[in-house]
């Protein structure tokens, strides 16, 4: 009885030594499979936006316009647009500053950081909006994104967000979001989809 006993401890040991931990490498999902970037698909203008740098541009779709905010927004926002029914807005902002990213980027990557990202805009919103979905890679030519989207649980408003880093290594978001007008009728997920690719589409970096 011991002997079987005995066989068996020694069998379940060998057993778990030879369990294999993968361990994740930082982006490594950008060399092997991601998600292409959808092609734009509604009228982009010339108006554009870039950073205090330089290193990344991106253009508003056409009827779009920046809004003069008289330095009344976060220090890390450089730009909002909304279009011309007030109802969505475009919000760029440098996350380099907020937290420790560099670190993030060594040992979690852009994922890491995407995911802190929408930490922080949690705990803002007092735990009052709810990640949709999954963190979605995403590549551009050279350029690279982690995208989410994330739902407010008081108006049922989406946002959806995307993280990349320039070879600065600035780490910007970019974000479209909707507004609470309440005369005004909520656009269907297809066409925010939509509209959020497009515009993801002209950033340069």
């Amino acid at each position: 009885m011991w002997k079987n006993g005995r066989y068996l401890l020694v069998l379940l040991i060998l057993l778990s030594s030879c369990i294999i931990v993968k361990v994740r490498v930082p982006d490594e999902e950008f060399s092997k499979e991601f998600t292409l970037l959808p092609k734009t698909s509604i009228p982009i203008s010339d108006e554009s936006i870039r950073s205090d740098k330089g290193d990344m541009i991106a253009f508003l779709p056409v009827g779009w316009h920046l809004i003069d905010t008289e330095n009344k927004e976060p220090s890390n926002i450089f730009a909002i647009a909304v279009n011309p029914e007030y109802t969505l807005s475009i919000v760029f902002s440098k996350l380099t500053n907020k937290f420790d990213v560099a670190q993030t980027l060594k040992t979690e990557g852009l994922l890491g950081v995407a995911m802190k990202c929408f930490e922080n805009k949690k705990i803002k919103s007092l735990n009052n909006i709810r990640l949709l979905g999954d963190y979605e890679p995403l590549k551009n030519g050279l350029n690279k994104f982690y995208v989410f989207k994330y739902e407010n649980l008081s108006n049922k408003l989406v946002g959806k967000s995307a993280i990349f880093v320039t070879p600065l290594s600035e780490v910007y978001e970019f974000s479209l979001i909707e507004l609470d007008i309440k005369e005004k009728p909520n656009i269907s997920e297809s066409d925010f989809d939509k509209l959020f690719f497009s515009i993801l589409n002209t950033i340069r970096y």
